[in-house]
């Protein structure tokens, strides 16, 4: 090998390594630089929704998102992270979203959270306001909704979650992150039909289909 070999092969590496951003970009995703780690089981790959109830275009993408995953059963594992972007109602509605996974009652909640904000118009200022609406979804009563609110597991997933949207940079919502590894925004896929079109194109390529 010549004495430039070496040089070359690591002009070739800073090479790639600059090309890779920008390509995947044009492919409507990011690559994380620090991968983070998933806890999907079995050959599922882990598709993480960041989102907020209060945000309109989250509302949109909810039945959307909800189709696709029940179409993709065993090969995506779904993962709702809320995030807040710092502001506190936000984060009133991020800790009433881990507190009725606490409680086992999100199937009664998640939709109708969604639902109640963004057609019904209510508001929830303060805890008090969701421990009374979870109160009359579900069977559970004001004060255990209170109590999952105030929880220390749901201060630790919500500080979690934070800790995720800074990792995988996220700007927006909604938007998604696949196998721990890329990152596919509304702005990256041209819309939220195709952020669903690139997570379907990487969730293929991590399970090494076709």
């Amino acid at each position: 090998m010549g004495r430039w070999a070496p040089a070359a092969l690591l002009l070739f590496g800073l090479a790639a390594a600059l090309i890779t951003g920008p390509a995947a970009a044009q492919q409507g995703y990011s690559v994380l630089d620090n991968p983070q780690p998933t806890d999907s089981t079995g050959d599922a790959v882990q598709v993480r929704e960041f989102f907020s109830y209060g945000c309109p275009h989250c509302a949109d993408f909810e039945p959307v998102l909800s189709d696709w995953v029940a179409e993709n059963q065993g090969r995506v594992d779904l993962v709702h992270t809320p995030i807040t972007f710092g502001r506190d109602s936000w984060a009133v509605l991020a800790r009433a979203y881990y507190a009725a996974d606490a409680l086992g009652i999100l199937d009664q909640t998640h939709r109708a959270m969604f639902d109640a904000i963004h057609e019904q118009g209510r508001q929830f200022q303060n805890h008090a306001d969701v421990a009374a609406f979870y109160a009359s979804l579900a069977d559970v009563t004001e004060s255990e909704v209170m109590d999952a609110l105030n929880s220390f597991a749901v201060s630790s997933s919500l500080n979690r979650a934070e800790r995720l949207a800074g990792a995988y940079g996220v700007r927006g919502t909604p938007s998604l992150g696949v196998a721990g590894q890329y990152f596919v925004d509304v702005r990256q896929a041209g819309g939220q039909r195709g952020m669903l079109d690139v997570a379907d194109s990487l969730v293929a390529d991590e399970a090494g289909e076709g």
